[in-house]
Formats: structure tokens, sequence, C-alpha cells
């Protein structure tokens, strides 16, 4: 589905902090979707969600969570579990952490999502770790940015 010619894009994503937030506001082009839940709290195992922001109808969709825990937030676990179809759209993904390196949990969160993405049918192209504490974090960032709206 195209607007005026332009791919219909989105780029759905959950912040703690409002880390993971700052870098999909970076993205031009790309309807904002959050997703909320009653509590904020990691240790929570299975949030409930109050904003299940909706895809269908996206052509192209970035999925974007903080690492909690060395794995994939609870919140953004528990939408991309209820989401039941993922073929119409070319998908990529970030997490943002603040470890010093992406093995501690960057990495994992990544496969995580795409797990759960593929085993529904959908098709990751490019996953991207950005490490808060890095010094390069805002090239990193841009470099992200340039490759996905390639």
């Amino acid at each position: 589905m195209k607007r005026d010619g332009i791919v219909k894009q989105c780029i759905v994503y959950y912040s703690k902090t409002g880390n993971t937030e700052s870098v999909a506001k970076k993205f031009k082009d790309f309807d904002l979707l959050q997703i909320k839940a009653n509590s904020d709290d990691p240790n929570i195992q299975n949030p409930t969600l109050t904003v299940i922001p909706e895809i269908k109808g996206y052509e192209y969709v970035v999925f974007a969570t903080p690492v909690h825990g060395f794995q994939i937030s609870k919140v953004m676990k528990t939408y991309l579990e209820t989401i039941t179809d993922y073929k119409d759209a070319i998908i990529d993904l970030y997490i943002t952490h603040f470890f010093p390196f992406a093995w501690m949990g960057g990495n994992s969160s990544l496969n995580q999502m795409k797990k759960i993405i593929e085993s529904k049918g959908g098709k990751v192209r490019n996953m991207t770790s950005v490490n808060w504490k890095n010094r390069k974090k805002d090239q990193t960032i841009q470099r992200m940015i340039e490759e996905y709206h390639a």
C-alpha cells in the first residue's frame, strides 16, 4: 500500500527510558507507533499491553526495543507474540542497550525477535544493536538509518 507513491512505513517501538524512542524519531517519513503496557517493570513476566499498534497495511516495519536483563523486553516479546501474520511487510529490527558488548544481551535479543517473527511467516532483513555507552553510537545510528532507508 502506497501513500502518494511512497511506501507506507512505520517503527513499532517500546521505550522505557526514552532512548529507543529517541532513535525512532530520527527516522524520517515513518509513522511512529508506540507499544504501551500497564507497567514498565521489567520483572513482570506477562505484561498487559494497553496500546497495541496495528501493522496491517504497512509495507515496511521496523521493530525497536531496549534490552532488559540480557534479553528482549517482555513488553516487546508480548507484542510480537500477539501479531498473527508478518508475511506482507519488509521487517528490520534494532535494539538499544547499555552493555559494553552486543553479545551481552544485544545479539540474543535481536535473535529472539527474529525467531518470533519468522515463526509467524515473516522475514527479517536487517538487525542492529545500538550500544548507548559506545562513543560511536551516533555513527551506528546514522549508518542504520541509511541502511534501513535503502
